[in-house]
């Protein structure tokens, strides 16, 4: 199957909120009643048609079969790596204005509804296939199609995107971590992974509806609790330690340097070798030019693991290149130019980064998974391509490399403009290729019986920006190598040494 298979989770719930409102039955009246309203009241009311809706979904997953038996274990807890920054001797956690210094208090154990006993909840909820997406199988899973949905919507790029992945991923990791030593219940880590997850989406997307995202969460929480007969105090507990990685997670976030403001004036003096707006957007300013000072994951920072210099501007080798670029974009086969539309991937789609989490969705649901060991993959699987951005983009902006556009048609031919319209910053090291040769690395590991055919996409994404006439070859196969480095580091945090090498050893690519 292709990279692009979208499971779709949580779209269904998504859609039928807002009806809901739209029929004025959030206790409101009419819609412009509620928009009206005072906002903590319009929180509260979404708050309470998300938890309706989702009780009643809890009501359904009661009667539904249990799901299968998943076959890959859960980690043993000395072995479940932590992404998150511990604090010494358990330190207390700073007041956030993003998110509730508790759980909500729907969720503790004496307003707690009793699950034992599934007649006692709402029946025939029309929504059963929402009740078997969010209460049953891996926990992360329609979290991670909600953060694409949300991605898709207010078109972030592809380092935005890979940063709401990593951190969302690893709370949701982490939370499981610290339930280890307590319970290794698949529920009851659903329970904290819907507690951390909703606290950090609601974080990231602040122009949501109030209440939407953290509704999802509280009525997902209770569809797993009535499914596997969570008991109150289990729930608000699991819920309690989620929450606690949420605010982890959020801290990191507030702290990482994505809210930094690059000065214009730190842009290098204009010559023949400097990236300049290239044609047909000429766009004077860069994208994202301090994404490589972006606090790191499992690097010291962005410059740990970097690229050689780039090809000498002007040499032999350098020509060579633009001319190569030139030839391939003149005689652009058909499946050349699906590969190049396949992979182009920027504002306004999942990006590189969700093509590849929807690959890994595909893994994980084929292997049965469950809520540990998914979160695992999830979380290093994100880390890994946020690492592997944010270290190409500080190579982006040590070099500050003119793309093939430019030089082309200044030196080449006049006329020329590449398939794809060229992104604006910087070329060496390619993004795609960087983030792609990352995400191949960590999901071999996981998955050696694919590791094949995840470093032939790897490969194929990094060519795509050569077909697009947007990059230079040395651009993409430097972009892999960075990567893919940054790739066998997370694995090796992740998995350890011996199972990391075992896992990508029977099909490491020939440059490495």
């Amino acid at each position: 199957m292709k990279p692009g298979v979208d499971f779709d989770y949580g779209r269904p719930l998504l859609e039928t909120i807002p009806a809901i409102q739209q029929q004025g039955r959030l206790g409101c009246g009419r819609m412009d009643r509620w928009w009206s309203a005072p906002r903590p009241l319009r929180l509260v009311g979404a708050v309470a048609a998300g938890l309706c809706l989702l009780v009643c979904v809890g009501g359904v997953a009661a009667e539904v079969p249990p799901t299968r038996v998943f076959a890959v274990s859960t980690p043993d807890a000395n072995h479940c790596a932590r992404w998150l920054p511990e604090r010494p001797n358990g330190g207390e956690q700073k007041p956030l204005a993003s998110v509730p210094a508790a759980p909500s208090p729907l969720l503790s154990p004496s307003r707690l509804p009793s699950m034992a006993d599934g007649a006692s909840l709402p029946q025939g909820f029309s929504g059963q296939a929402m009740a078997q997406k969010w209460a049953s199988g891996p926990a992360t899973l329609p979290w991670n199609s909600l953060a694409l949905e949300l991605i898709v919507k207010y078109q972030q790029n592809p380092l935005r995107a890979a940063r709401v992945l990593a951190h969302l991923h690893a709370a949701a990791n982490d939370a499981i971590a610290q339930l280890a030593m307590t319970s290794k219940v698949d529920a009851t880590q659903a329970v904290a992974v819907h507690a951390a997850a909703s606290a950090v989406l609601a974080h990231f997307y602040p122009r949501e509806s109030p209440g939407r995202i953290e509704a999802i969460g509280i009525g997902a929480i209770l569809a797993v609790a009535a499914r596997a007969r969570v008991s109150p105090e289990t729930l608000a507990f699991a819920a309690a330690v989620g929450h606690r990685a949420a605010i982890e997670a959020i801290e990191r976030a507030l702290d990482d340097g994505g809210d930094a403001t690059w000065n214009p004036a730190d842009r290098p003096a204009a010559g023949p070798p400097v990236w300049r707006a290239a044609p047909p957007l000429n766009l004077y300013n860069p994208s994202e030019p301090l994404a490589g000072n972006w606090r790191t994951w499992v690097l010291d920072d962005g410059r740990e693991i970097a690229p050689p210099a780039p090809v000498p501007f002007g040499s032999a080798p350098y020509w060579i290149e633009a001319q190569e670029v030139l030839r391939v974009s003149r005689a652009l086969t058909a499946e050349q130019k699906r590969i190049a539309d396949h992979w182009n991937l920027d504002r306004g789609s999942v990006t590189p980064p969700g093509l590849w989490n929807r690959k890994a969705m595909e893994l994980v649901a084929g292997s049965g998974s469950g809520t540990a060991e998914a979160a695992r993959v999830l979380a290093a699987l994100n880390v890994a391509m946020s690492d592997a951005l944010v270290a190409c983009c500080r190579a982006k902006f040590d070099h500050w490399t003119v793309r093939p556009v430019n030089v082309i048609r200044e030196k080449l031919d006049p006329d020329f403009l590449p398939y794809l319209l060229t992104p604006p910053f910087p070329g060496y090291v390619s993004g795609h290729a960087a983030a792609s040769g990352a995400a191949a690395e960590v999901l071999a590991a996981f998955f050696p019986e694919r590791a094949a055919e995840l470093q032939e996409w790897a490969e194929e994404a990094a060519m795509s920006r050569l077909y697009g006439g947007i990059h230079f070859r040395s651009d993409n196969t430097e972009g892999l190598r960075l990567g893919r480095a940054v790739g066998r580091r997370v694995i090796e945090r992740s998995l350890g040494g011996d199972r990391a090498r075992a896992g990508v050893e029977q099909s490491r690519p020939a440059d490495q």
